[in-house]
């Protein structure tokens, strides 16, 4: 199998450390990074790797040839069958290698709460602090306050959502978000906290509980390294400034 991903995209990285936490082998699911190019808006759009088998096949290195929907990650099957959305990704994987999930939770409720935190991230933060989101709000909106990674109406999606979080995480968490062992929940969350401390929220001060997990898991060596890899611990946001400017004008 191959995982197509970008090193920038805090969905990608969801996977990543899911494969890293999961001890699946490199050799059972290849990564290939995307190449990055800037629409006219100046937002960052994926480019298949013309060293890529799919570039040869497609004749193209439009990523919208590979996945219509235009987002990473993606993963390819060897059948040539295609599955896109972090959750399925993740579901689909582990579904497909021998053992049970140590990221799973035995108890029904426990595993519910994953969920929970997984969907909070995916469906009710993700899309409305995303970048992509904010500029179109920017220029098509009039929403023209302030730059796009602290933008007001940013800051606004995850101080709501991080806080239903660390509501949550009252009851369920331990040193990770449900319990004392690293789950698809703490999968999703970091990377939303790494996207999240570009826009300097207080972490700390705000939301312990969030930041206690934040902390645990970076304390984890093979963790740590993905971030590190990335960018670093808070995630650069990638836009072709220029663009951005005549758009938004």
């Amino acid at each position: 199998m191959k995982l197509y991903y970008h090193s920038t995209s805090s969905a990608s990285l969801r996977v990543l450390i899911f494969l890293s936490c999961r001890d699946v082998p490199k050799s059972t699911v290849n990564l290939v990074e995307t190449g990055i190019e800037f629409d006219s808006r100046g937002i960052p759009i994926w480019t298949i790797p013309s060293d890529d088998e799919e570039f040869r096949k497609l004749k193209t290195n439009d990523y919208k040839a590979l996945n219509p929907e235009g987002r990473v990650p993606l993963l390819l099957l060897e059948d040539g069958k295609k599955m896109t959305q972090t959750g399925a990704i993740i579901d689909l994987i582990d579904d497909l290698l021998d053992d049970p999930s140590p990221l799973v939770p035995d108890d029904t409720f426990l595993k519910a709460e994953m969920r929970r935190i997984q969907w909070i991230v995916a469906a009710d933060t993700q899309p409305y602090q995303n970048i992509p989101f904010i500029i179109q709000a920017m220029g098509e909106w009039g929403m023209k306050k302030a730059e796009p990674i602290k933008h007001p109406l940013r800051k606004h999606f995850i101080n709501r959502e991080f806080s239903a979080i660390e509501k949550i995480l009252e009851s369920v968490s331990g040193k990770f978000c449900v319990g004392d062992s690293v789950s698809y929940a703490d999968c999703f969350l970091i990377p939303q906290i790494r996207n999240a401390l570009a826009s300097d929220i207080s972490l700390k001060r705000d939301f312990p509980n969030v930041n206690k997990v934040w902390e645990n898991m970076l304390a984890l060596p093979n963790v740590l390294n993905i971030f590190e890899e990335a960018g670093g611990i808070i995630q650069p946001i990638v836009v072709d400034e220029e663009k951005l400017k005549k758009y938004v004008e």
